[in-house]
């Protein structure tokens, strides 16, 4: 292995590391291994918090915007640029990471900063606006990323309603005649690979409004809330459809940006790998090393290292994991993974694991080396 190539190719260490980091660090290990080997590295991603930091490691430009957070505070961020096109990522504007103290804020919260951020991308000229909706911290249905890009929202009485859940709940009206006319002009696609509809057992409230703060009592009222601003999508653009797979998504974000918008939905983990030029580096790699914070039995359910694995596996190349735990490994053989390494295996608290993934990551990467070369 000492004049192979290996491809290094994990997601973020959730809680510790960004991708970008955590690939360097097993780099580093593996290179002082095996220091004739050609060790490439590829952030991954599958449209969750993260994704832009991949994006801006491979050929995107980081423009600054100002934008709101999750409870309408003013906060500069960034959106990516590349050519024609820009990505947005809805839990950088306003996700579940920018809640101020970490306060769940249930009713509260909203996407009114996303739509800011889409606004930006639209000033810098692009044909197409990737936004990644992953992470989200509200529940109210991409409400105020609508109202953002200047469509109209009004109770009964025509009394403008808040951008937000609890304005969900006295929605009556919708009117996008409004909408930023640029809009037309651009295709607006949103990365997600949440599958589950607006409304129902299986939609927005019921399914992802506890993790955003909702109170149990709420999420009745919440998901009828859905009901109605589905029809309300539904009568404004006649091809939407609230039981769309995905429109769930982000607390409803996907079914403001097909129904709103026009948009379509992309799976996160194939357009990202597509776009950071992955099967290019997969071609001349011997073996490839995935893996991200936990690798449980979801990590094959459309999680960017899946991809890694399966586009592995369909080329004849070996793979490795590197995950800071791993609780599952049923598929991994049949998916050609040669060897997997556990960072709370290397030291005795799990606590410490997360605090010292970087250096872990690098003695995982070490370790691997050693292994290959006795492979």
């Amino acid at each position: 292995m000492q004049d192979r190539c290996v491809l290094v190719a994990t997601d973020k260490f959730k809680g510790s590391l960004d991708a970008p980091t955590a690939n360097a660090a097993i780099a580093r290990g593996l290179r002082s291994v095996l220091p004739q080997a050609d060790v490439r590295t590829r952030g991954v991603a599958d449209g969750g918090d993260g994704t832009l930091a991949v994006l801006l490691e491979n050929g995107f430009e980081a423009v600054p915007v100002d934008v709101t957070g999750p409870t309408d505070e003013p906060r500069r961020s960034v959106v990516g640029h590349r050519g024609d096109e820009a990505f947005v990522e809805l839990a950088e504007i306003c996700g579940l990471a920018r809640l101020p103290g970490g306060t769940l804020a249930g009713m509260r919260a909203t996407t009114r900063g996303l739509g800011l951020a889409v606004r930006a991308a639209l000033d810098l000229g692009v044909r197409r606006v990737h936004v990644a909706i992953g992470g989200s911290a509200s529940t109210d249905g991409g409400l105020g990323l609508l109202t953002a890009l200047g469509a109209t929202a009004t109770d009964a009485d025509g009394h403008p309603v808040t951008p937000d859940a609890s304005g969900l709940l006295r929605v009556a009206h919708l009117d996008l005649t409004g909408l930023d006319p640029r809009l037309a002009e651009v295709e607006v696609i949103a990365v997600t690979d949440v599958r589950n509809p607006l409304t129902g057992p299986d939609g927005a409230a019921h399914v992802y409004g506890p993790q955003k703060g909702l109170d149990a009592s709420l999420i009745p009222e919440v998901d009828a809330g859905m009901v109605r601003w589905g029809k309300l999508l539904e009568a404004a653009s006649p091809t939407f459809s609230p039981d769309t797979p995905g429109t769930g998504a982000a607390g409803g974000v996907g079914a403001g940006l097909l129904g709103g918008l026009g948009g379509r939905l992309t799976p996160g983990a194939p357009y990202v790998l597509d776009t950071i030029g992955f099967d290019a580096d997969l071609a001349a790699a011997d073996l490839v090393v995935t893996g991200e914070g936990s690798w449980d039995e979801q990590s094959l359910q459309g999680k960017a290292p899946a991809e890694v694995l399966r586009r592995a596996h369909a080329a004849g190349v070996p793979a490795a994991i590197v995950a800071g735990r791993v609780t599952g490994r049923e598929g991994l053989p049949e998916l050609g993974v040669r060897s997997v390494t556990a960072l709370v295996d290397l030291v005795d608290d799990p606590a410490v694991a997360m605090r010292d993934a970087e250096r872990l990551l690098e003695d995982a990467g070490a370790r691997l080396g050693g292994w290959l070369t006795r492979a």
